[in-house]
């Protein structure tokens, strides 16, 4: 995939959701993370830091094959609540070591958006719709 992060969520999203949010122009995905598996699936991946509390939201895109999103679907269904808001295909959110992520299933996506500043799936919302507006 080759689309731009700032596509996935433009500058004036970020800064509408918190304008303490900057987009790392560089960073590497932790080994083990949805990040790490998106980037390795040629998908895209993007950090936003916080400037002033330094934490992080990352998001991640990777398109799969359907039996692949099958797969993914049902595995985070067993561990994520299911999220009807976001407008898409399927979507699920769940809470793990104070990170909160949103696992979305769009069309041929997958989206994965973490952040210790999420705590429910509202918190998620601005971003996952900016990230499947885009796509």
């Amino acid at each position: 995939m080759d689309v731009p992060c700032t596509s996935l969520v433009s500058l004036q999203a970020m800064y509408d959701y918190n304008p303490n949010f900057s987009l790392l122009g560089s960073w590497t995905p932790d080994a083990g993370t949805p990040a790490a598996e998106a980037d390795a699936a040629q998908g895209v991946v993007c950090r936003w830091q916080n400037g002033t509390s330094g934490e992080t939201i990352d998001i991640s895109v990777a398109s799969f094959d359907r039996d692949t999103l099958e797969a993914k679907a049902n595995a985070t269904n067993g561990s994520s609540t299911m999220v009807p808001t976001y407008g898409s295909d399927e979507a699920y959110f769940a809470v793990t070591g104070g990170v909160g992520e949103a696992v979305v299933f769009h069309g041929a996506y997958w989206v994965v958006v973490r952040s210790v500043a999420f705590f429910e799936p509202g918190d998620a919302e601005p971003i996952v719709a900016s990230v499947l507006a885009a796509l």
